[in-house]
């Protein structure tokens, strides 16, 4: 049986074991294509109905690909994506947010696009058309910027330019239905660095504000309404809690340069939530945005993605609890997607396989030091 010590390898480095980390293959990456991605190029979230492949599925594979120096795979991803959630062109479409197997036939479910797996399409394509010298991506990149806001956003009183869920179904009798974890202001930073010309970095500081107003006690909502006459507000369709959505939030925030624009102010806004963790050693499933409240215990995913946020605040005995407790979980490394998922953005963030600037430009460790 393998102990804890010998489990712990997966987070734990010194600066040169992180180092030579770096320049080899990536396990868990390649852990990920063996258990969730045909050879297609297909991202499968096993066990659902339907077998469903999302368009945020195939938007973090891309993500990773381009993380571990796998043009192969990057290139099967985003074929597959444009064939068959974007009508065959990427540049003429957003893609469908979910596709599956109905009556043995593969087939969009809802075509709706998802604006968050639209900017993780855009924004690795932008930074694989750097690190790997395409300028196809490059341009396929902007044609999606320009789209996404064409399509997915809204002038919205009091608030500006803001992001919807999706071009159709967030706005009912001048209120609107918003989603925090879909908006990582690293993405909207390269943007503004990339387009200038765009409203990019309007959009950015309108998100970093959205972000901190409706995190009152430092944890942040899955879904959250704003109307003029009521500003921020739940009800009972979209209650404050925090949970599947919302562990992006903290994320994304972790993932942020240090010196990067609302970094500090986001950090502060979160460090009750954080400190929670630290006290109580253990992740909630579920937090209350409104009362602070939290309840449950976390997947092992949410876990992994908090490491990051938790290791900034040199919380290091919460971070090796924590470690712990995921390393007596692998199973879910091979049959629970988006738990993966997390644990994939949490494990190159915590070691270093990766940093972003202030001006949200990606800079992997394969790019640099191993050439």
């Amino acid at each position: 049986m393998k102990t804890i010590a010998s489990l712990l390898f997966v987070f734990v480095f010194s600066s040169s074991a992180l180092a030579q980390l770096s320049c080899s293959a990536w396990p868990q990456w390649n852990n990920f294509k063996t258990h969730f991605i045909t050879p297609e190029g297909r991202v499968i979230d096993l066990g659902s109905e339907y077998s469903i492949t999302t368009s945020e599925g195939q938007s973090y594979a891309l993500f990773f690909a381009l993380l571990a120096n796998d043009k192969a795979s990057f290139d099967k991803l985003l074929e597959w994506t444009e064939v068959h959630l974007s009508e065959g062109d990427l540049s003429t479409r957003l893609p469908a947010w979910q596709w599956g197997i109905k009556q043995s036939q593969g087939q969009i479910i809802d075509s709706n696009p998802a604006s968050d797996s639209d900017l993780w399409i855009a924004y690795t394509l932008s930074q694989a058309a750097i690190l790997w010298n395409e300028r196809r991506y490059a341009v396929l990149s902007s044609v999606l910027a320009e789209r996404i806001i064409r399509e997915e956003t809204a002038q919205i009183p009091n608030l500006g330019l803001t992001l919807l869920p999706g071009p159709s179904g967030f706005e009912k009798d001048s209120s609107w239905k918003l989603n925090p974890s879909y908006a990582p202001l690293f993405i909207f930073a390269q943007f503004a660095h990339l387009y200038p010309h765009s409203p990019w970095q309007t959009l950015h500081d309108n998100s970093a504000q959205l972000l901190i107003d409706t995190a009152p006690k430092g944890m942040s909502p899955d879904w959250v309404n704003y109307s003029v006459e009521k500003g921020f507000y739940h009800d009972k369709s979209t209650p404050a809690t925090g949970s599947y959505n919302a562990i992006r939030v903290y994320l994304w925030a972790s993932m942020m340069a240090e010196d990067a624009p609302y970094k500090n102010a986001l950090a502060k806004q979160f460090k009750p939530f954080i400190d929670s963790i630290v006290s109580s050693g253990k992740v909630p499933l579920e937090t209350n945005a409104v009362t602070g409240r939290t309840a449950g215990n976390a997947p092992s995913g949410f876990v992994a993605a908090l490491l990051p946020l938790l290791a900034e605040e040199n919380a290091s005995q919460a971070v090796t609890a924590l470690q712990q407790q995921i390393m007596m979980d692998t199973r879910f490394t091979t049959s629970r997607y988006y738990d993966s998922v997390l644990y994939l953005f949490g494990n190159s963030a915590l070691n270093k396989r990766f940093s972003i600037d202030k001006n949200g430009a990606l800079t992997t460790n394969w790019s640099n030091e191993c050439r």
